[in-house]
């Protein structure tokens, strides 16, 4: 498994092992800022912040792609929550066009029966407020239905046999208000909302987004375990783990899969319901730097043995590359995650761009 770490403390150790320009020479970024994946498989979606550059290089923070929420024939994204239109019947798939929504979101997702998106408002680049917004398609308005002391993190949307909805929110608690942290089933009639696991983040909202997934079939919650950061480690801890609850025993039951020490895990079923994709990230990516870096980091878990085969999502050939939060499209053909250079010269991100993966022969 091959690993890179990025410490300022190993920064000459770093640099010297990446400079093939000669002893005493300084190395330079390449000029071409979005060369091709290294992947053939890898097809950039939407550029970050077409208009946004500072003298040739995009302005960090303005225009980044951090998520997307795959329908049939749409893609919803943020920090800016915008609808790209999607052909769906080319391959790979191709940005048509797409439309500003406005308001700046952490998180986005939709349920493939509801017309409406599911939000978690963020303040300030960076950082959520934990407050749920529906936002609906048909009359272009949106409704807080649960206010920033819930402090939520990420909701999950499953289509039950009955036709039900099964919405399952993440929140990190709140002392004040009385609110354990857990996962809770949202009451469709309003609070008080049904918590179906309690669970705490020693990390809290570290963590960016709580990658959390239900099963297709809506019987199961997946959820990460993640440990408490180590000051002065590596990696920051010990590795994640993924957990499942069935919801009708309450059974729970930790996946044997081995990840890597990077500190976060999200992971998301595939529509059929026999794998997962899963993102091992760091500390730091929605900040203006990161500190380590796997280039082992993404992977396909196969929930028949749990094997575990990983992905090469690299989209440039001259930086390391932070790649975060996938998502398979509808058919399960394809995945979609974003993904952001990493420097070399000063361990600094730069804006996140949205990639699709052809998984048809994966």
């Amino acid at each position: 498994m091959k690993k890179v770490f990025l410490f300022f403390a190993s920064a000459m150790l770093f640099l010297a092992a990446c400079d093939t320009s000669g002893p005493g020479t300084e190395p330079e970024e390449p000029e071409e800022f979005f060369p091709a994946p290294v992947n053939n498989n890898i097809n950039l979606l939407r550029i970050c912040c077409d208009d946004v550059f500072n003298e040739g290089m995009p302005v960090y923070g303005q225009g980044d792609y951090h998520m997307s929420a795959w329908s049939p024939g749409e893609v919803y994204t943020t920090l800016q929550l915008r609808q790209l239109r999607i052909d769906k019947d080319r391959h790979p798939p191709k940005n048509m066009g797409e439309q500003y929504i406005g308001g700046d979101v952490m998180y986005v997702t939709k349920s493939l029966t509801e017309d409406k998106l599911y939000t978690i408002k963020v303040t300030e680049y960076g950082a959520s407020i934990g407050r749920l917004n529906v936002y609906d398609l048909s009359t272009e308005a949106f409704t807080t239905i649960r206010d920033s002391t819930y402090n939520i993190s990420s909701i999950r949307i499953r289509e039950l046999s009955d036709g039900s909805l099964l919405k399952v929110y993440y929140s990190y608690g709140n002392e004040d208000a009385g609110l354990e942290a857990g996962y809770y089933r949202l009451s469709e009639s309003g609070p008080p909302d049904e918590l179906l696991l309690g669970h705490s983040n020693p990390n809290g909202s570290r963590e960016t987004i709580n990658g959390f997934d239900l099963s297709p079939d809506g019987s199961t919650l997946l959820y990460p375990i993640h440990h408490a950061f180590v000051q002065g480690s590596a990696y920051g801890g010990p590795p994640p783990e993924l957990a499942t609850l069935h919801l009708e025993t309450g059974a729970t039951q930790t996946l044997p899969v081995e990840f890597n020490l990077q500190q976060f895990l999200w992971a998301r079923y595939h529509p059929g319901g026999e794998k997962l994709v899963v993102s091992n990230y760091p500390r730091n990516i929605v900040d203006i730097e990161v500190r380590s870096i796997d280039l082992d980091s993404m992977y396909i878990v196969d929930l028949n043995d749990f094997s575990r085969t990983p992905l090469d999502t690299r989209t440039n050939t001259h930086f390391f590359t932070v790649d975060i939060f996938p998502d398979w499209n509808p058919d399960g053909d394809y995945l979609i995650y974003s993904s952001a250079n990493v420097s070399r010269r000063d361990f600094g991100i730069g804006t996140y761009s949205i990639y699709t993966m052809d998984m048809r022969e994966n």
